[in-house]
C-alpha cells in the first residue's frame, strides 16, 4: 500500500479577515484513494463537523491566537475504496438546477443521441464547445442572480463554472452525475499543487466515466472524452457536491464550493483568502 502526504500551509491568517476559524474539508475515498487521516496544526483547536446532506467531515479550526499559521498534513492512501452514494444524488440550490432553457436544450441532445452514454457524450461535447477556458474577473458568472443555471451561448469560466453548468445539464436530463473537487499536481518537480480543481462523473448502471472538460481545454486538445487526466497529473479529492452546510456553536456555516480550507467569518460567511502552498509526497 502506498501512502501519500499532502501538507497544506496557509499563507495568510485569520487576522486578515477578522476570521473566527478554518473550515477544512477532511478529503473523500474514491476508486483511486482511502483516507487514512489529518494531522492538524499545533495549537489549534479543532472540532469535526458533518455536512448536513451528504454527512461529509470536515474540522472546525480556531486559531490560537488571530496570527497563527495553520499548516496541515492529509494522508491518503491508494487502497481500494468507492465513492460515497450520496455524491450522486441532486442538491438543492441555484447552482444545480436548470432553467427552461437549459433544460430544453439538454433534453433535446441527449433524445437526438438516442440516451445512454451517446447522449452523455452529446451534453459533455456541447458544453465543450459553449466554453472558452479562462479565469473570470470578478464574481460575476453568467449565471449570477439566476434562480437556476441558464443556457449560455459562450463564456469564459474555470473549471467551477464549466462543470456547473455540465452539472445542471446532465442531471436535467435525467443523468446521474457527481461534482468532486481535488488539488491537482501536475508534473512540477517540486510537488507543489497546481491549484484547487473541479470534474464530473457520470453512471449509468455499472458503468462509471470522468470527465474533465476544463483540463482537455487547458491542454488545447478539442478530442474531449471521457478521462480522468487529460492533463497528465495526480488528484487528491477533497470532497463531492456543491453548497454545503455545516453548523458549529449553533451557527450555519455556507460552503458554495467545497474544496480548500475556507476562513470562516463571525456570520458564517466563508473565504477562500490567499491560495495556500499544497506540496504532495507519495511513499
Amino acid at each position: 500500500m502506498a501512502s501519500t502526504i499532502v501538507t497544506v500551509e496557509m499563507t495568510d491568517t485569520a487576522r486578515h479577515y477578522d476570521a473566527i476559524g478554518l473550515l477544512v474539508p477532511l478529503g473523500i475515498d474514491t476508486e483511486f484513494q482511502r483516507v487514512e487521516g489529518l494531522d492538524l496544526p499545533d495549537g489549534w483547536a479543532a472540532s469535526l463537523l458533518r455536512e448536513e446532506r451528504t454527512a461529509q467531515t470536515a474540522a472546525f479550526l480556531t486559531p490560537p491566537h488571530p496570527d497563527a499559521v495553520a499548516r496541515l498534513r492529509h494522508v491518503v492512501s491508494d487502497r481500494p475504496a468507492t465513492l460515497d452514494p450520496t455524491a450522486w444524488v441532486p442538491e438543492p440550490g441555484p447552482h444545480r438546477a436548470a432553467a427552461e432553457d437549459l433544460a430544453r436544450d439538454a433534453q433535446a441532445l441527449a433524445d437526438a443521441a438516442g440516451g445512454g452514454l451517446p447522449g452523455v457524450e452529446a451534453i459533455v461535447l456541447d458544453t465543450a464547445q459553449r466554453f472558452t477556458y479562462g479565469a473570470v474577473e470578478g464574481a460575476e458568472r453568467w449565471y449570477t442572480g439566476h434562480d437556476a443555471i441558464p443556457a449560455v451561448a459562450c463564456a469564459v469560466g474555470n473549471c467551477i463554472d464549466i462543470n456547473t453548468y455540465l452539472m445542471a445539464a446532465l442531471r436535467v436530463a435525467g443523468y446521474e452525475a457527481a461534482y468532486l473537487t481535488c488539488y491537482f499536481f501536475d508534473d512540477n518537480p517540486d510537488g507543489i499543487a497546481a491549484g484547487m480543481h473541479c470534474w464530473v462523473r457520470t453512471r449509468l448502471g455499472d458503468r462509471v466515466d470522468d470527465w474533465d472538460i476544463a483540463h482537455f481545454k487547458k491542454a488545447g486538445r478539442s478530442d474531449v472524452h471521457a478521462a480522468l487526466n487529460p492533463v497528465p497529473g495526480w488528484r487528491v479529492a477533497l470532497a463531492h457536491g456543491r453548497d454545503h452546510v455545516y453548523r458549529w456553536n449553533g451557527m450555519e456555516i455556507r460552503l458554495p464550493v467545497p474544496s480548500r480550507p475556507n476562513w470562516v467569518l463571525a456570520d458564517g460567511s466563508t473565504v477562500w483568502g490567499a491560495p495556500p502552498v499544497v506540496a504532495l509526497s507519495r511513499g
